[in-house]
């Protein structure tokens, strides 16, 4: 492939999921698109005390699986921030686009983009993006993305976001990777149409059944981790229980306040641009 973008990707990897970074190395590879891996946070990594420290910072309890996520992200953040430049940031199951690469070279050459965050991704839920777009790369266009609600597989990340999402952490604490990345006020976001990633275990819900996966498809956080974690306390229960109803009135009050110029829509992938996986994914 040619225009080869000097935007590079941070792969996020356990050391046990070989077959997932192979298959990353993979598709880079093809798409050329430059990219070093970035070792996940394991469970095992999690001392009781750094858990504990990170656990109780979000809407209930979070697992241990959920705190390794988080740091993962928030480890790749730092470094972003400590680059200042911008990378595109990877989960080791994250399917992309064969347009990505374009679009990367196309964002490389732009000065002081008016964003902080761009997610590729799509996964089955709906999005409040800009009615208009605020961008257009040939077939792709750029939307403001004023309510998200998951999706951390695929973004891409200035050095200023990254520093935002610091700065969320350092004030507010842990929480979902995604939830940060969806809701931290501050953080210019767009979102890309169509959806340039899909995560493996979305590809059935967008119609591309026809790639081969197996357990490299399977999430790590929902196969390793079930229950969820009970509160310390009683009094624990009942910040998370505010925390949450904080967070459901904020979302109410971003669709009323941007109702009138946005649009409440599923953003779905181009099947063609994700066909060439088939030569990859045969596991």
């Amino acid at each position: 492939m040619s225009n080869q973008p000097k935007i590079s990707a941070l792969v996020i990897n356990l050391d046990s999921a070989k077959e997932r970074w192979k298959f990353q190395q993979e598709q880079l590879e093809y798409l050329d698109i430059p990219y070093q891996r970035w070792k996940a946070t394991a469970v095992q990594d999690l001392t009781d005390r750094e858990y504990e420290k990170w656990a109780n910072d979000w809407q209930r309890k979070l697992r241990k699986t959920e705190v390794a996520c988080f740091l993962s992200h928030y480890r790749a953040w730092q470094h972003v921030a400590n680059s200042e430049k911008p990378f595109l940031i990877l989960e080791d199951d994250a399917l992309l686009s064969q347009q990505l690469p374009n679009i990367l070279s196309l964002l490389d050459t732009e000065q002081n983009l008016e964003y902080d965050h761009l997610t590729l991704e799509t996964r089955g839920r709906k999005k409040l993006i800009s009615q208009n777009t605020c961008d257009n790369f040939e077939s792709v266009a750029m939307h403001k993305l004023f309510l998200d609600k998951t999706g951390a597989a695929a973004y891409l990340l200035t050095s200023n976001g990254a520093q935002i999402l610091i700065d969320e952490v350092e004030k507010k604490g842990a929480g979902l990777a995604d939830a940060l990345l969806c809701h931290t006020k501050g953080l210019k976001k767009v979102q890309s149409v169509p959806a340039l990633a899909i995560q493996m275990d979305m590809a059935e819900h967008y119609g591309l059944d026809g790639l081969k996966l197996n357990s490299a498809a399977k999430s790590n956080i929902s196969t390793l981790s079930s229950s969820k974690p009970n509160p310390n306390r009683l009094s624990d229960k009942l910040v998370f229980r505010s925390r949450r109803l904080t967070a459901q009135l904020n979302m109410g009050f971003i669709q009323a306040k941007y109702s009138s110029q946005s649009k409440y829509l599923e953003i779905a992938p181009k099947k063609s641009d994700f066909v060439y996986l088939n030569t990859l994914l045969k596991y």
